[in-house]
């Protein structure tokens, strides 16, 4: 086999299992430690792939954009929202986290229920539903995110009991939920700690995905919806845990 060749069955497998070390390629392929580290100087060069001390792994870095420049309009993410609601019973109390993804959850719900967001874009897809009671988190209004947050806000979380949360999902890896801020994560986690059934609705495009702050482990989250089969490392995580896969086809 030439370096080439185990080069595209390399990166195919990291992207598979979110990482491969060094002695996995001296084994696989039955190569020295040199040849195995020569493998990894040129994997490291292909788009997505980060090369780390004995091995290689997805390059996690992820740039989030403002609300305003986020994709609403996707397919995909309206039909794994319309799912979403789906799961929504008459009644149920229900935390919806910020986001466009979660905006559109609010958007598809049409049961009576009542509604506890922080999301104003939550708020407008809801305001002429007479039929959902509405509750809105105070604290300071992020305009980057469109998003309300701070301490008052986790500590107004408090206060509630909740049959569903629907978190975002800004990077999901094998840490569980990450975002870009602290106080992001903080309040990600509050609804969770404060539902009785978590779901996290989420493109296979955030698969693999780290950012800084630490939010909700796998063990806080009960559902994930997304659009394809994570990769088998997330898959390993979502067992070890009870984590239930929905797959939501096209």
């Amino acid at each position: 086999m030439t370096q080439e060749e185990r080069l595209i069955e390399l990166e195919a497998h990291v992207k598979d299992h979110g990482k491969v070390t060094i002695e996995e390629i001296c084994q696989k392929y039955d190569i020295s430690y040199d040849s195995a580290r020569r493998d990894l100087v040129k994997l490291s060069a292909r788009p997505g792939i980060l090369r780390i001390r004995g091995g290689a792994i997805l390059d996690e870095k992820k740039v989030s954009l403002p609300f305003t420049q986020r994709s609403e309009s996707s397919p995909v993410k309206q039909n794994l929202a319309s799912y979403g609601a789906s799961l929504i019973n008459d009644h149920d109390i229900v935390f919806i986290d910020a986001g466009t993804t979660c905006a559109s959850v609010a958007r598809f719900l049409d049961k009576p229920s009542s509604v506890i967001t922080n999301s104003l874009e939550c708020l407008t897809e809801l305001v002429d539903k007479t039929h959902i009671r509405k509750c809105v988190l105070g604290g300071m209004f992020d305009d980057f995110s469109h998003t309300i947050l701070g301490d008052t806000t986790v500590e107004q979380i408090q206060k509630y009991q909740a049959n569903i949360a629907f978190i975002g999902v800004s990077a999901l890896s094998e840490a569980g939920i990450t975002t870009d801020t602290e106080t992001d994560a903080n309040l990600k986690l509050a609804m969770a700690k404060r539902a009785k059934r978590v779901i996290c609705i989420t493109e296979d495009n955030k698969f693999n995905t780290q950012l800084m702050f630490q939010s909700c482990s796998w063990s806080d989250i009960d559902f994930i919806v997304t659009n394809q089969t994570p990769p088998k490392n997330i898959a390993n995580q979502m067992e070890l845990h009870g984590v239930e896969l929905i797959v939501v086809s096209d």
